[in-house]
């Protein structure tokens, strides 16, 4: 029996992933067109004629962007969280002091980082909290179940311009964590200034069952020359 993985929309503006499918139909019309029609030309070595290549594109689902947006890169000094994080902040010569865990992270006033807060039972809450290391933590607003002892890999996608997205390993105990909050956070590091629309693709997730992490590889050695003895 196949695996499922449901996906949740916990608020309103949320969009959950989707699968992708390459359109293999329309690679195989202009084969045919180019055969028929021309002397010289072909188009026959397409990738989409590749199965190999088709199936590692429609591996997974597509994470979308929920909302219009105009990124610019954070830069972010992580600072003493305890003593004395005000006086820290000063000395950084920075506006903006975000606590996350047992330290503080300094930001200079970004649009961005504060416009889309949403409602929620607790108030109004920040999409996009800073992660340090120039992430941020986006907050998507759907909720994934998975069965116990499989993963979500999170993965860039190449044609993502602008955005850059850490490879990372989500456990079905984390992911179950934050869909009683929510919904699933990605991190993000944005590169330059750029644009991204509501439903445009950010990033790409995999399912991954526990025995993939703890795969070992075995590596056979060719038995050494025996020495011809005079």
């Amino acid at each position: 029996m196949p695996v499922e993985v449901r996906f949740r929309p916990l608020h309103e503006w949320a969009l959950p992933p989707v699968k992708h499918t390459v359109d293999r139909q329309r690679s195989r019309d202009d084969a045919a067109l180019y055969r028929e029609n021309f002397r010289f030309v072909r188009a026959e070595r397409r990738p989409e004629h590749c199965a190999p290549w088709v199936m590692g594109q429609e591996l997974g689902w597509q994470v979308l962007s929920p909302v219009d947006l105009a990124f610019t890169p954070l830069d972010q000094i992580e600072l003493d969280g305890i003593t004395d994080p005000k006086g820290a902040g000063r000395a950084a010569n920075r506006s903006e002091l975000w606590q996350r865990e047992k330290s503080h992270l300094a930001v200079e006033k970004t649009s961005w980082l504060h416009l889309y807060q949403f409602g929620t039972a607790r108030g109004w809450e920040n999409m996009f909290l800073p992660n340090g290391a120039g992430t941020v933590e986006w907050r998507l607003g759907w909720a994934a179940d998975i069965p116990r002892g499989y993963f979500l890999l999170v993965m860039p996608l190449p044609e993502v311009i602008g955005i850059e997205v850490p490879v990372g390993i989500l456990t079905s105990t984390v992911i179950a964590r934050m869909g009683e909050d929510n919904g699933v956070s990605i991190a993000v590091r944005p590169t330059r200034t750029t644009t991204v629309r509501r439903g445009q693709p950010i990033a790409r997730i995999v399912l991954l069952h526990a025995d993939s992490l703890q795969a070992k590889g075995h590596y056979e050695t060719e038995p050494e020359a025996e020495n011809a003895s005079a």
